[in-house]
C-alpha cells in the first residue's frame, strides 16, 4: 500500500502518500464500474454529475476507493496507464496524488474552474482537445491510446471556430467511426 485517502489542501479529500513514491511507480488501481454514455450536447454533459475517469470512446470508469479521491492538478505528479495511477515525477510521503483530469477526458462539452494553485494553473480545465500542445507532449506517455489519437485528431487549434469542431466531434462519437 503506498497511499491512503486523506485531507486534501486542494478539494476535501484526496489521495495522500503514506511513503515516498518514485517516479515511473505504480501507486494505485483505478477500480470501479464501467459506465457508457453519449455525450453530444452541453445539456447532457450537465446532466452527468459524477466524478468520472474517461478510459475509451463514450467510456468511462465510475471509480470507487482511490480513484474517487484522485483530484486535479495543472501540475500533477502522477498519471494513468491501463487503468493505473503512475507517478509522474518523485512524489514524498504526505504528498497528495494528483492527476491532470484534461488527458483522459474527451467529452468537448466538460469543463471546470481550477484552483489548484499551481504556478502553471489553467484556470479552465476542458478535455484533451483544448489542452496546448506543449502540456500534452510533456505527459504523453501516460495519455491513453485513444486520448492520444483524439487530441491528434480533434485539437481545438486545427479547427477555424469552436462551431466546426463540435460538428466534427459529435459526428464522429455518434457515428461509431473509429480515430
Amino acid at each position: 500500500m503506498k497511499a491512503r485517502v486523506g485531507k486534501s489542501k486542494l478539494h476535501g479529500r484526496g489521495v495522500i502518500a503514506i511513503k515516498d513514491i518514485r517516479k515511473g511507480e505504480k501507486v494505485f488501481t483505478i477500480k470501479g464500474r464501467k459506465v457508457k454514455f453519449l455525450i453530444d450536447s452541453q445539456k447532457k454533459a450537465d446532466a452527468i454529475t459524477y466524478n468520472l475517469i474517461g478510459i475509451g470512446k463514450n467510456t468511462w470508469i465510475d471509480p470507487n476507493s482511490f480513484g474517487r479521491y484522485y483530484n486535479h492538478s495543472c501540475d500533477p505528479n502522477s498519471g494513468i496507464v491501463r487503468k493505473t495511477a503512475v507517478a509522474t515525477k518523485n512524489i514524498k510521503k504526505s504528498e497528495e496524488i494528483t492527476a491532470d483530469y484534461s488527458l483522459s477526458e474527451a467529452d468537448i462539452f466538460w469543463h471546470f474552474r481550477c484552483n489548484c494553485g499551481s504556478k502553471n494553473c489553467r484556470k479552465v480545465i476542458r478535455s484533451i482537445q483544448f489542452l496546448p500542445k506543449k502540456i500534452f507532449n510533456k505527459y504523453k506517455r501516460y495519455v491513453p491510446k485513444y486520448f492520444q489519437q483524439v487530441f491528434w485528431n480533434f485539437n481545438a487549434a486545427k479547427f477555424k471556430n469552436p462551431k466546426d469542431l463540435r460538428f466534427a466531434w459529435v459526428g464522429f462519437i455518434k457515428r461509431g467511426y473509429r480515430v
